[in-house]
């Protein structure tokens, strides 16, 4: 098996095949053709080395936007106005780094018509701004769209306010710090306290830690105080009890003139080194959320009829009650079981129970919640119960962590509780001794607060955070995003690992077996064929996208949504198309048609002709046929074959039927006992409640969140569809598995860093409060160790984290074994698949 290579769109590591040697998926190398051909190359150079989020096959299709609400915004904005410009803003998803800004901006001022254009990835807001009548809205979207984009209606009040760390506070903080150590710096070179300008510089040094401590301060003081109020102890608590010390023994000092306690430039480094390390944990979490081009489907809106316009509106799920009508958009989720109220529709029900076969649905029968809506339409549908009592509430009610997050939270308060008790003992001894010995209650309270002081918990304030943020940053290049810091401790435990198979050990899609039979096709049928699956969201139609995709070849006769040939979808049984010489195209089962007195069909590329799946025909007569196999990711075996010898034991757990459960499972040399399969979405949480205490699982739909929940810890691919990344510890992007090779490897580092920075803290703080407790540490001393010991601190994370090994699968590439057979009876890269068009 080849090493693994980034792709050369998104940056995520894939494992290059024959067919698909430079990008990850079709999706990238569509996007990148698009791009350079468009003469947008200048945003790979703006990107460099960051990885962004797969294209996917979603991005070959049409936009999911409601083209008349999207008119009807387009009004609102104009009307009324007698400006001769326009502006509004949407909502846009996808944006993750200065390239896509760029390309953005780029792609809006080559439209006619358009005036400014101002990106917010931070809010995932776009702002337009264009001239009346000239400027052509929907066609840019489309032109987002066909680079990776998305933009929706503005949800107003959709996003979360922050309450974190602000820009503005943190550049205050970081001015007050600059300010005390500069007006600080006089009086330890040896300045008079006589001096004239001594008084004025203390002054300043002063006013810089009080608006420090307010500033700054009050992000932590609150905080500390409300976990107290709780009976709690934070992180927090011991940051603001050294900062609230360290000023209070300050001020006292300045009022007494007592040069011993004054401790200002201390106070006000402290405060912004502490902001600055939450802030950076705050963006990388931002960062994350960012990246899940889609929400939560509880926070996804429907449409329900608007009662005084003849049309749709907006409405949020949770306010869905039995009898509600409403429809939901091509690609979308039902989110409660409902009726069908369309005469036919084609639903996937993998997401819920691990079936890959699409199934049609008749007019009157019950959908259930979770299914996706594969038609090229809105679908219609009568609610049959509300939103708390469907299945997708029950499974996306919980979060994910929230038992593990609690066990860490109070292994936390302990280690608090432990380090407070023994430095306030420390403190209050030593000041207690030393007045007791007569040498006054200015060197007494000296001690009291330079104990306080300088053994401030770095090691937790500083080297945690730290150790997980540069782990993240490490693991986040190659396409894995954390989202849980208690997480790197359960994956410790993990001693089993358990997949779930369809869209996890599997490709979302089934794939095209000899794709080389496209380059034979006339001109006039590849033209077809990309025109029929165009807009179809059969498992079929996305394969057929991405086959012709990656030979460039995907080039439907139009895009516009308001074409008059468009193709007609026949539920359950294939897409027919008339073009516009009146040729009429059909793409379906073979059984649908007497084949009798069709030419022969073109040879796929072997020596024997094979049976097809789906077949391409021109007036009812025989063009292609084609034949399509399930898929497994080119390195599942290796990534398995990895694991087990490591120790670990591997799981399949699947609701799809036990024969394709039984071959994956042979494929990939996972014992038949440790293969289960059609278990539901309850079964595999049930399983994993009796057996997941030491288990990482590893799924990709709604049917896997019980399980997800019940695990130690979980994680999910998130390229496509992301209802699990919002449940799960950790998701990755690569289309690849090797990247959970990676993350247990940065687990065992970022515990050896942790481990070296507490020995460190541990002989530091030793040191200083021997220093303190003998009176021999002033303010001088406290403000040159204290950055001294973060420095240190950070260099020992960063080295260590840093530091390759042999072997070692963050610093190269672990041994290969050979790849399973790709024979089409025998194996997962090669199963046959029996849905077909």
């Amino acid at each position: 098996m080849n090493p693994s290579a980034p792709c050369r769109h998104c940056g995520t590591p894939f494992h290059p095949t024959p067919s698909e040697p430079e990008f990850c998926c079709a999706g990238c190398s569509f996007v990148h053709g698009m791009i350079t051909a468009g003469g947008f190359g200048k945003f790979y150079d703006l990107k460099g080395g960051a990885t962004l989020l797969p294209a996917g096959g979603t991005v070959l299709l049409q936009p999911e936007t409601d083209w008349a609400r999207l008119a009807q915004l387009e009004s609102e904005a104009a009307a009324g106005e007698e400006a001769q410009t326009v502006e509004a803003a949407f909502d846009i998803q996808g944006v993750s780094c200065i390239g896509c800004v760029w390309l953005i901006e780029a792609a809006f001022a080559r439209k006619s018509g358009g005036v400014r254009c101002i990106v917010d990835p931070s809010r995932g807001l776009i702002t337009l701004n264009w001239c009346r009548g000239s400027f052509d809205l929907p066609d840019f979207v489309r032109t987002l769209a066909s680079f990776g984009y998305r933009i929706t209606a503005h949800q107003e009040g959709g996003g979360e306010t922050s309450k974190g760390v602000s820009g503005m506070k943190l550049g205050l903080c970081g001015g007050m710090a600059l300010n005390a150590m500069a007006f600080t710096l006089p009086r330890y070179a040896g300045m008079e306290a006589s001096s004239e300008l001594a008084g004025i510089f203390e002054i300043i040094a002063a006013f810089s830690a009080t608006v420090s401590l307010f500033a700054g301060g009050g992000y932590f003081i609150p905080r500390a105080w409300a976990a107290l109020r709780l009976g709690h102890l934070h992180l927090d608590v011991p940051i603001a009890l050294g900062i609230t010390a360290a000023w209070l023994g300050s001020a006292a000092g300045w009022l007494l003139k007592a040069p011993g306690l004054l401790y200002f430039d201390f106070v006000a480094v402290f405060i912004f080194l502490m902001l600055l390390g939450r802030r950076l944990q705050e963006a990388s979490v931002a960062a994350n959320r960012q990246r899940l081009l889609r929400q939560d489907p509880s926070l996804q809106p429907v449409e329900i009829p608007d009662p005084d316009m003849d049309g749709w509106h907006p409405c949020p799920v949770r306010r869905l009650v039995s009898g509600q009508e409403f429809r939901v958009l091509p690609g979308a989720v039902v989110p409660v079981a409902a009726r069908l109220s369309a005469p036919q529709a084609l639903l996937g029900l993998d997401w819920i129970s691990g079936e890959a076969e699409p199934v049609p649905y008749s007019a009157g029968a019950i959908i259930p919640s979770g299914a996706i809506h594969l038609g090229s339409q809105p679908l219609p549908l009568t609610a049959c119960e509300p939103w708390d009592d469907s299945l997708l509430a029950r499974l996306v009610k919980e979060d994910a962590t929230q038992t593990q997050d609690n066990a860490a939270a109070r292994w936390l308060d302990k280690t608090l509780r432990l380090y407070l008790g023994i430095i306030l003992m420390t403190a209050f001894a030593g000041a207690t001794v030393w007045l007791a010995g007569g040498a006054g209650w200015t060197v007494a309270t000296q001690v009291f607060v330079s104990v306080l002081v300088v053994s401030c918990p770095c090691a937790l304030g500083v080297a945690v955070p730290l150790a997980h943020d540069l782990a993240v940053a490490r693991l986040r290049a190659a396409g894995i995003f954390v989202r849980t810091p208690d997480f790197w401790r359960r994956l410790l435990r993990v001693s089993r690992i358990v997949f779930d198979k369809t869209g996890t050990l599997t490709l979302d899609t089934p794939r095209l077996l000899h794709p080389e039979v496209l380059m034979s096709l006339p001109k006039d049928a590849v033209r077809a064929l990309a025109t029929l699956v165009s807009e179809s969201r059969h498992p079929v139609s996305a394969a057929m996208r991405e086959a012709l995709a990656l030979q460039d070849l995907f080039h439907p006769a139009s895009s516009a949504s308001n074409l008059e040939n468009r193709p007609e979808e026949i539920c359950g049984h294939g897409l027919r198309f008339m073009d516009s010489t009146g040729v009429l195209w059909e793409l379906r089962r073979p059984s649908d048609r007497n084949s009798g007195g069709h030419p022969e069909m073109p040879t796929m590329g072997n020596s024997q002709e094979l049976s097809a799946d789906t077949v391409l025909t021109r007036n009812e007569r025989l063009v292609a046929g084609f034949q399509f196999a399930e898929t497994g990711r080119t390195d599942a075996a290796e990534v398995i074959a990895g694991f087990r010898k490591q120790g670990k034991s591997v799981f399949l757990l699947s609701g799809d039927r036990e024969s394709k459960v039984r071959a994956m499972a042979e494929s990939l040399g996972i014992p038949a006992h440790q293969a289960l399969a059609r278990r539901t979405p309850e079964a595999k949480g049930a399983w994993m409640q009796l057996h997941g205490r030491d288990a990482l699982f590893i799924g990709d739909g709604a049917n896997d969140t019980l399980a997800a929940k019940s695990a130690c810890c979980s994680g999910t691919l998130a390229v496509d569809r992301t209802l699990l990344a919002e449940n799960s510890d950790f998701y990755f992007l690569s289309r690849s598995l090797s990247p959970l090779q990676l993350l247990f490897s940065m687990a065992r580092r970022r515990q050896t860093a942790v481990r070296r920075a507490f020995i460190f803290a541990v002989l530091y703080n030793l040191g200083a409060l021997a220093l303190a407790l003998t009176g021999r540490m002033n303010p001088l001393l406290a403000a040159i160790l204290m950055p001294l010991s973060s420095l240190a601190t950070i260099l020992i994370i960063t080295a260590t984290l840093n530091r390759r090994r042999k072997a070692d699968p963050c610093g190269g590439s672990p041994k290969r074994v050979p790849p399973v057979c790709a024979h089409p009876s025998r194996t997962a890269v090669g199963m046959p698949v029996t849905t077909s068009l």
